[in-house]
Parts: structure tokens; sequence; C-alpha cells
């Protein structure tokens, strides 16, 4: 009885937040569990198949870049891993704005690969809708290939669950 109610008072301010109309800021103190695939404890053979996600933290287009690069490094079998799926990059604070239209001559070379990627179908990009909204950026002012999702932390949980181990 204890545990349903704990899962109950976990899932209460989720609750409250889903029947909000307005859109709210992203919330930033939300833990999210990492599983790091090289762990020990995770054997991975060059035949089994993974589903990845990008673990972005630092919210910075240095660590976009990288992660973007390390996303072509694994579609060109310069890893171990072997992925069955898109890597999935859900975007969800301060690097969204690298996409905006108005800032790609600044991010011409960060955009063009992603989009890259994208169209050979190594990653799929996701924004945060909410921090979208926050920050007044609407679904036109970015590319096409970026997809919006409600609520960018809600998508990574949602990643996880289904398998996806973040690199």
């Amino acid at each position: 009885m204890s545990h349903k109610l704990s899962f109950l008072l976990l899932l209460f301010p989720m609750l409250v937040a889903a029947q909000s109309p307005a859109i709210q800021p992203a919330l930033h103190t939300q833990t999210v569990t990492v599983v790091a695939v090289a762990d020990s404890s995770v054997q991975i053979s060059k035949s089994q198949s993974l589903k990845l996600q990008a673990d972005i933290e630092l919210h910075t287009l240095t660590e976009l870049k990288q992660l973007l690069e390390q996303a072509e490094g694994i579609a060109n079998g310069k890893t171990e891993y072997n992925t069955e799926a898109p890597i999935a990059v859900v975007l969800h604070g301060e690097e969204i704005r690298a996409f905006l239209r108005t800032n790609y001559r600044l991010n011409k070379s960060l955009v063009d690969l992603a989009a890259r990627l994208d169209a050979f179908n190594v990653i799929d990009v996701k924004v945060c809708r909410r921090w979208m909204g926050a920050n007044g950026i609407m679904v036109n002012d970015l590319p096409s290939f970026v997809e919006p999702v409600p609520f960018g932390v809600a998508e990574r949980n949602r990643l996880e669950a289904a398998g996806y181990a973040y690199f």
C-alpha cells in the first residue's frame, strides 16, 4: 500500500502540470539516470543492436557538436555501437537557439551536420515545445527536420523506458 501511495505522490506534480493549459518553463531540477553503455556490466558485441539517445547535459553548442560527431562516427562504424534505429537527440535547453532560422549563418556547420545526419536517418532531432514556448520560439522558426515534442525530459524518459541507452 505504501508503494502505491509513494507512486501516486510522485505522479501528482506531473498530473497537475499536465492539466494546466498554459505553457510552463522547463524544469531543470529533475534528475535523469544515465545508463552508460560503456559500463562493464553491459556487454556489447558488434552483432548486438542498440537504440541510443544523446545525453545532453551542458546545453552548449560545443557539447552538441561533439555528440553529433559521435553519432556520425557510430553511423560510419567507427565505434563498438551497432544501432537499430536513428539516434534520438532530444534538445531541451539553450542549444535549441542554434537551430533558429535567424541564427543559421552563425551556426551553419552545426545545423548542416544535423540536417545531413537526419536526412540519412542517423539521428532524429527533437526539441522541447515547453522550453520553446517559455522562450518565445515558434515551430516555424526552426528547420523542418526538427520535431517538437511536448516536454523534453519526458521524451528522454520515454525513450529510456523504450530501451534507449545514453551515449
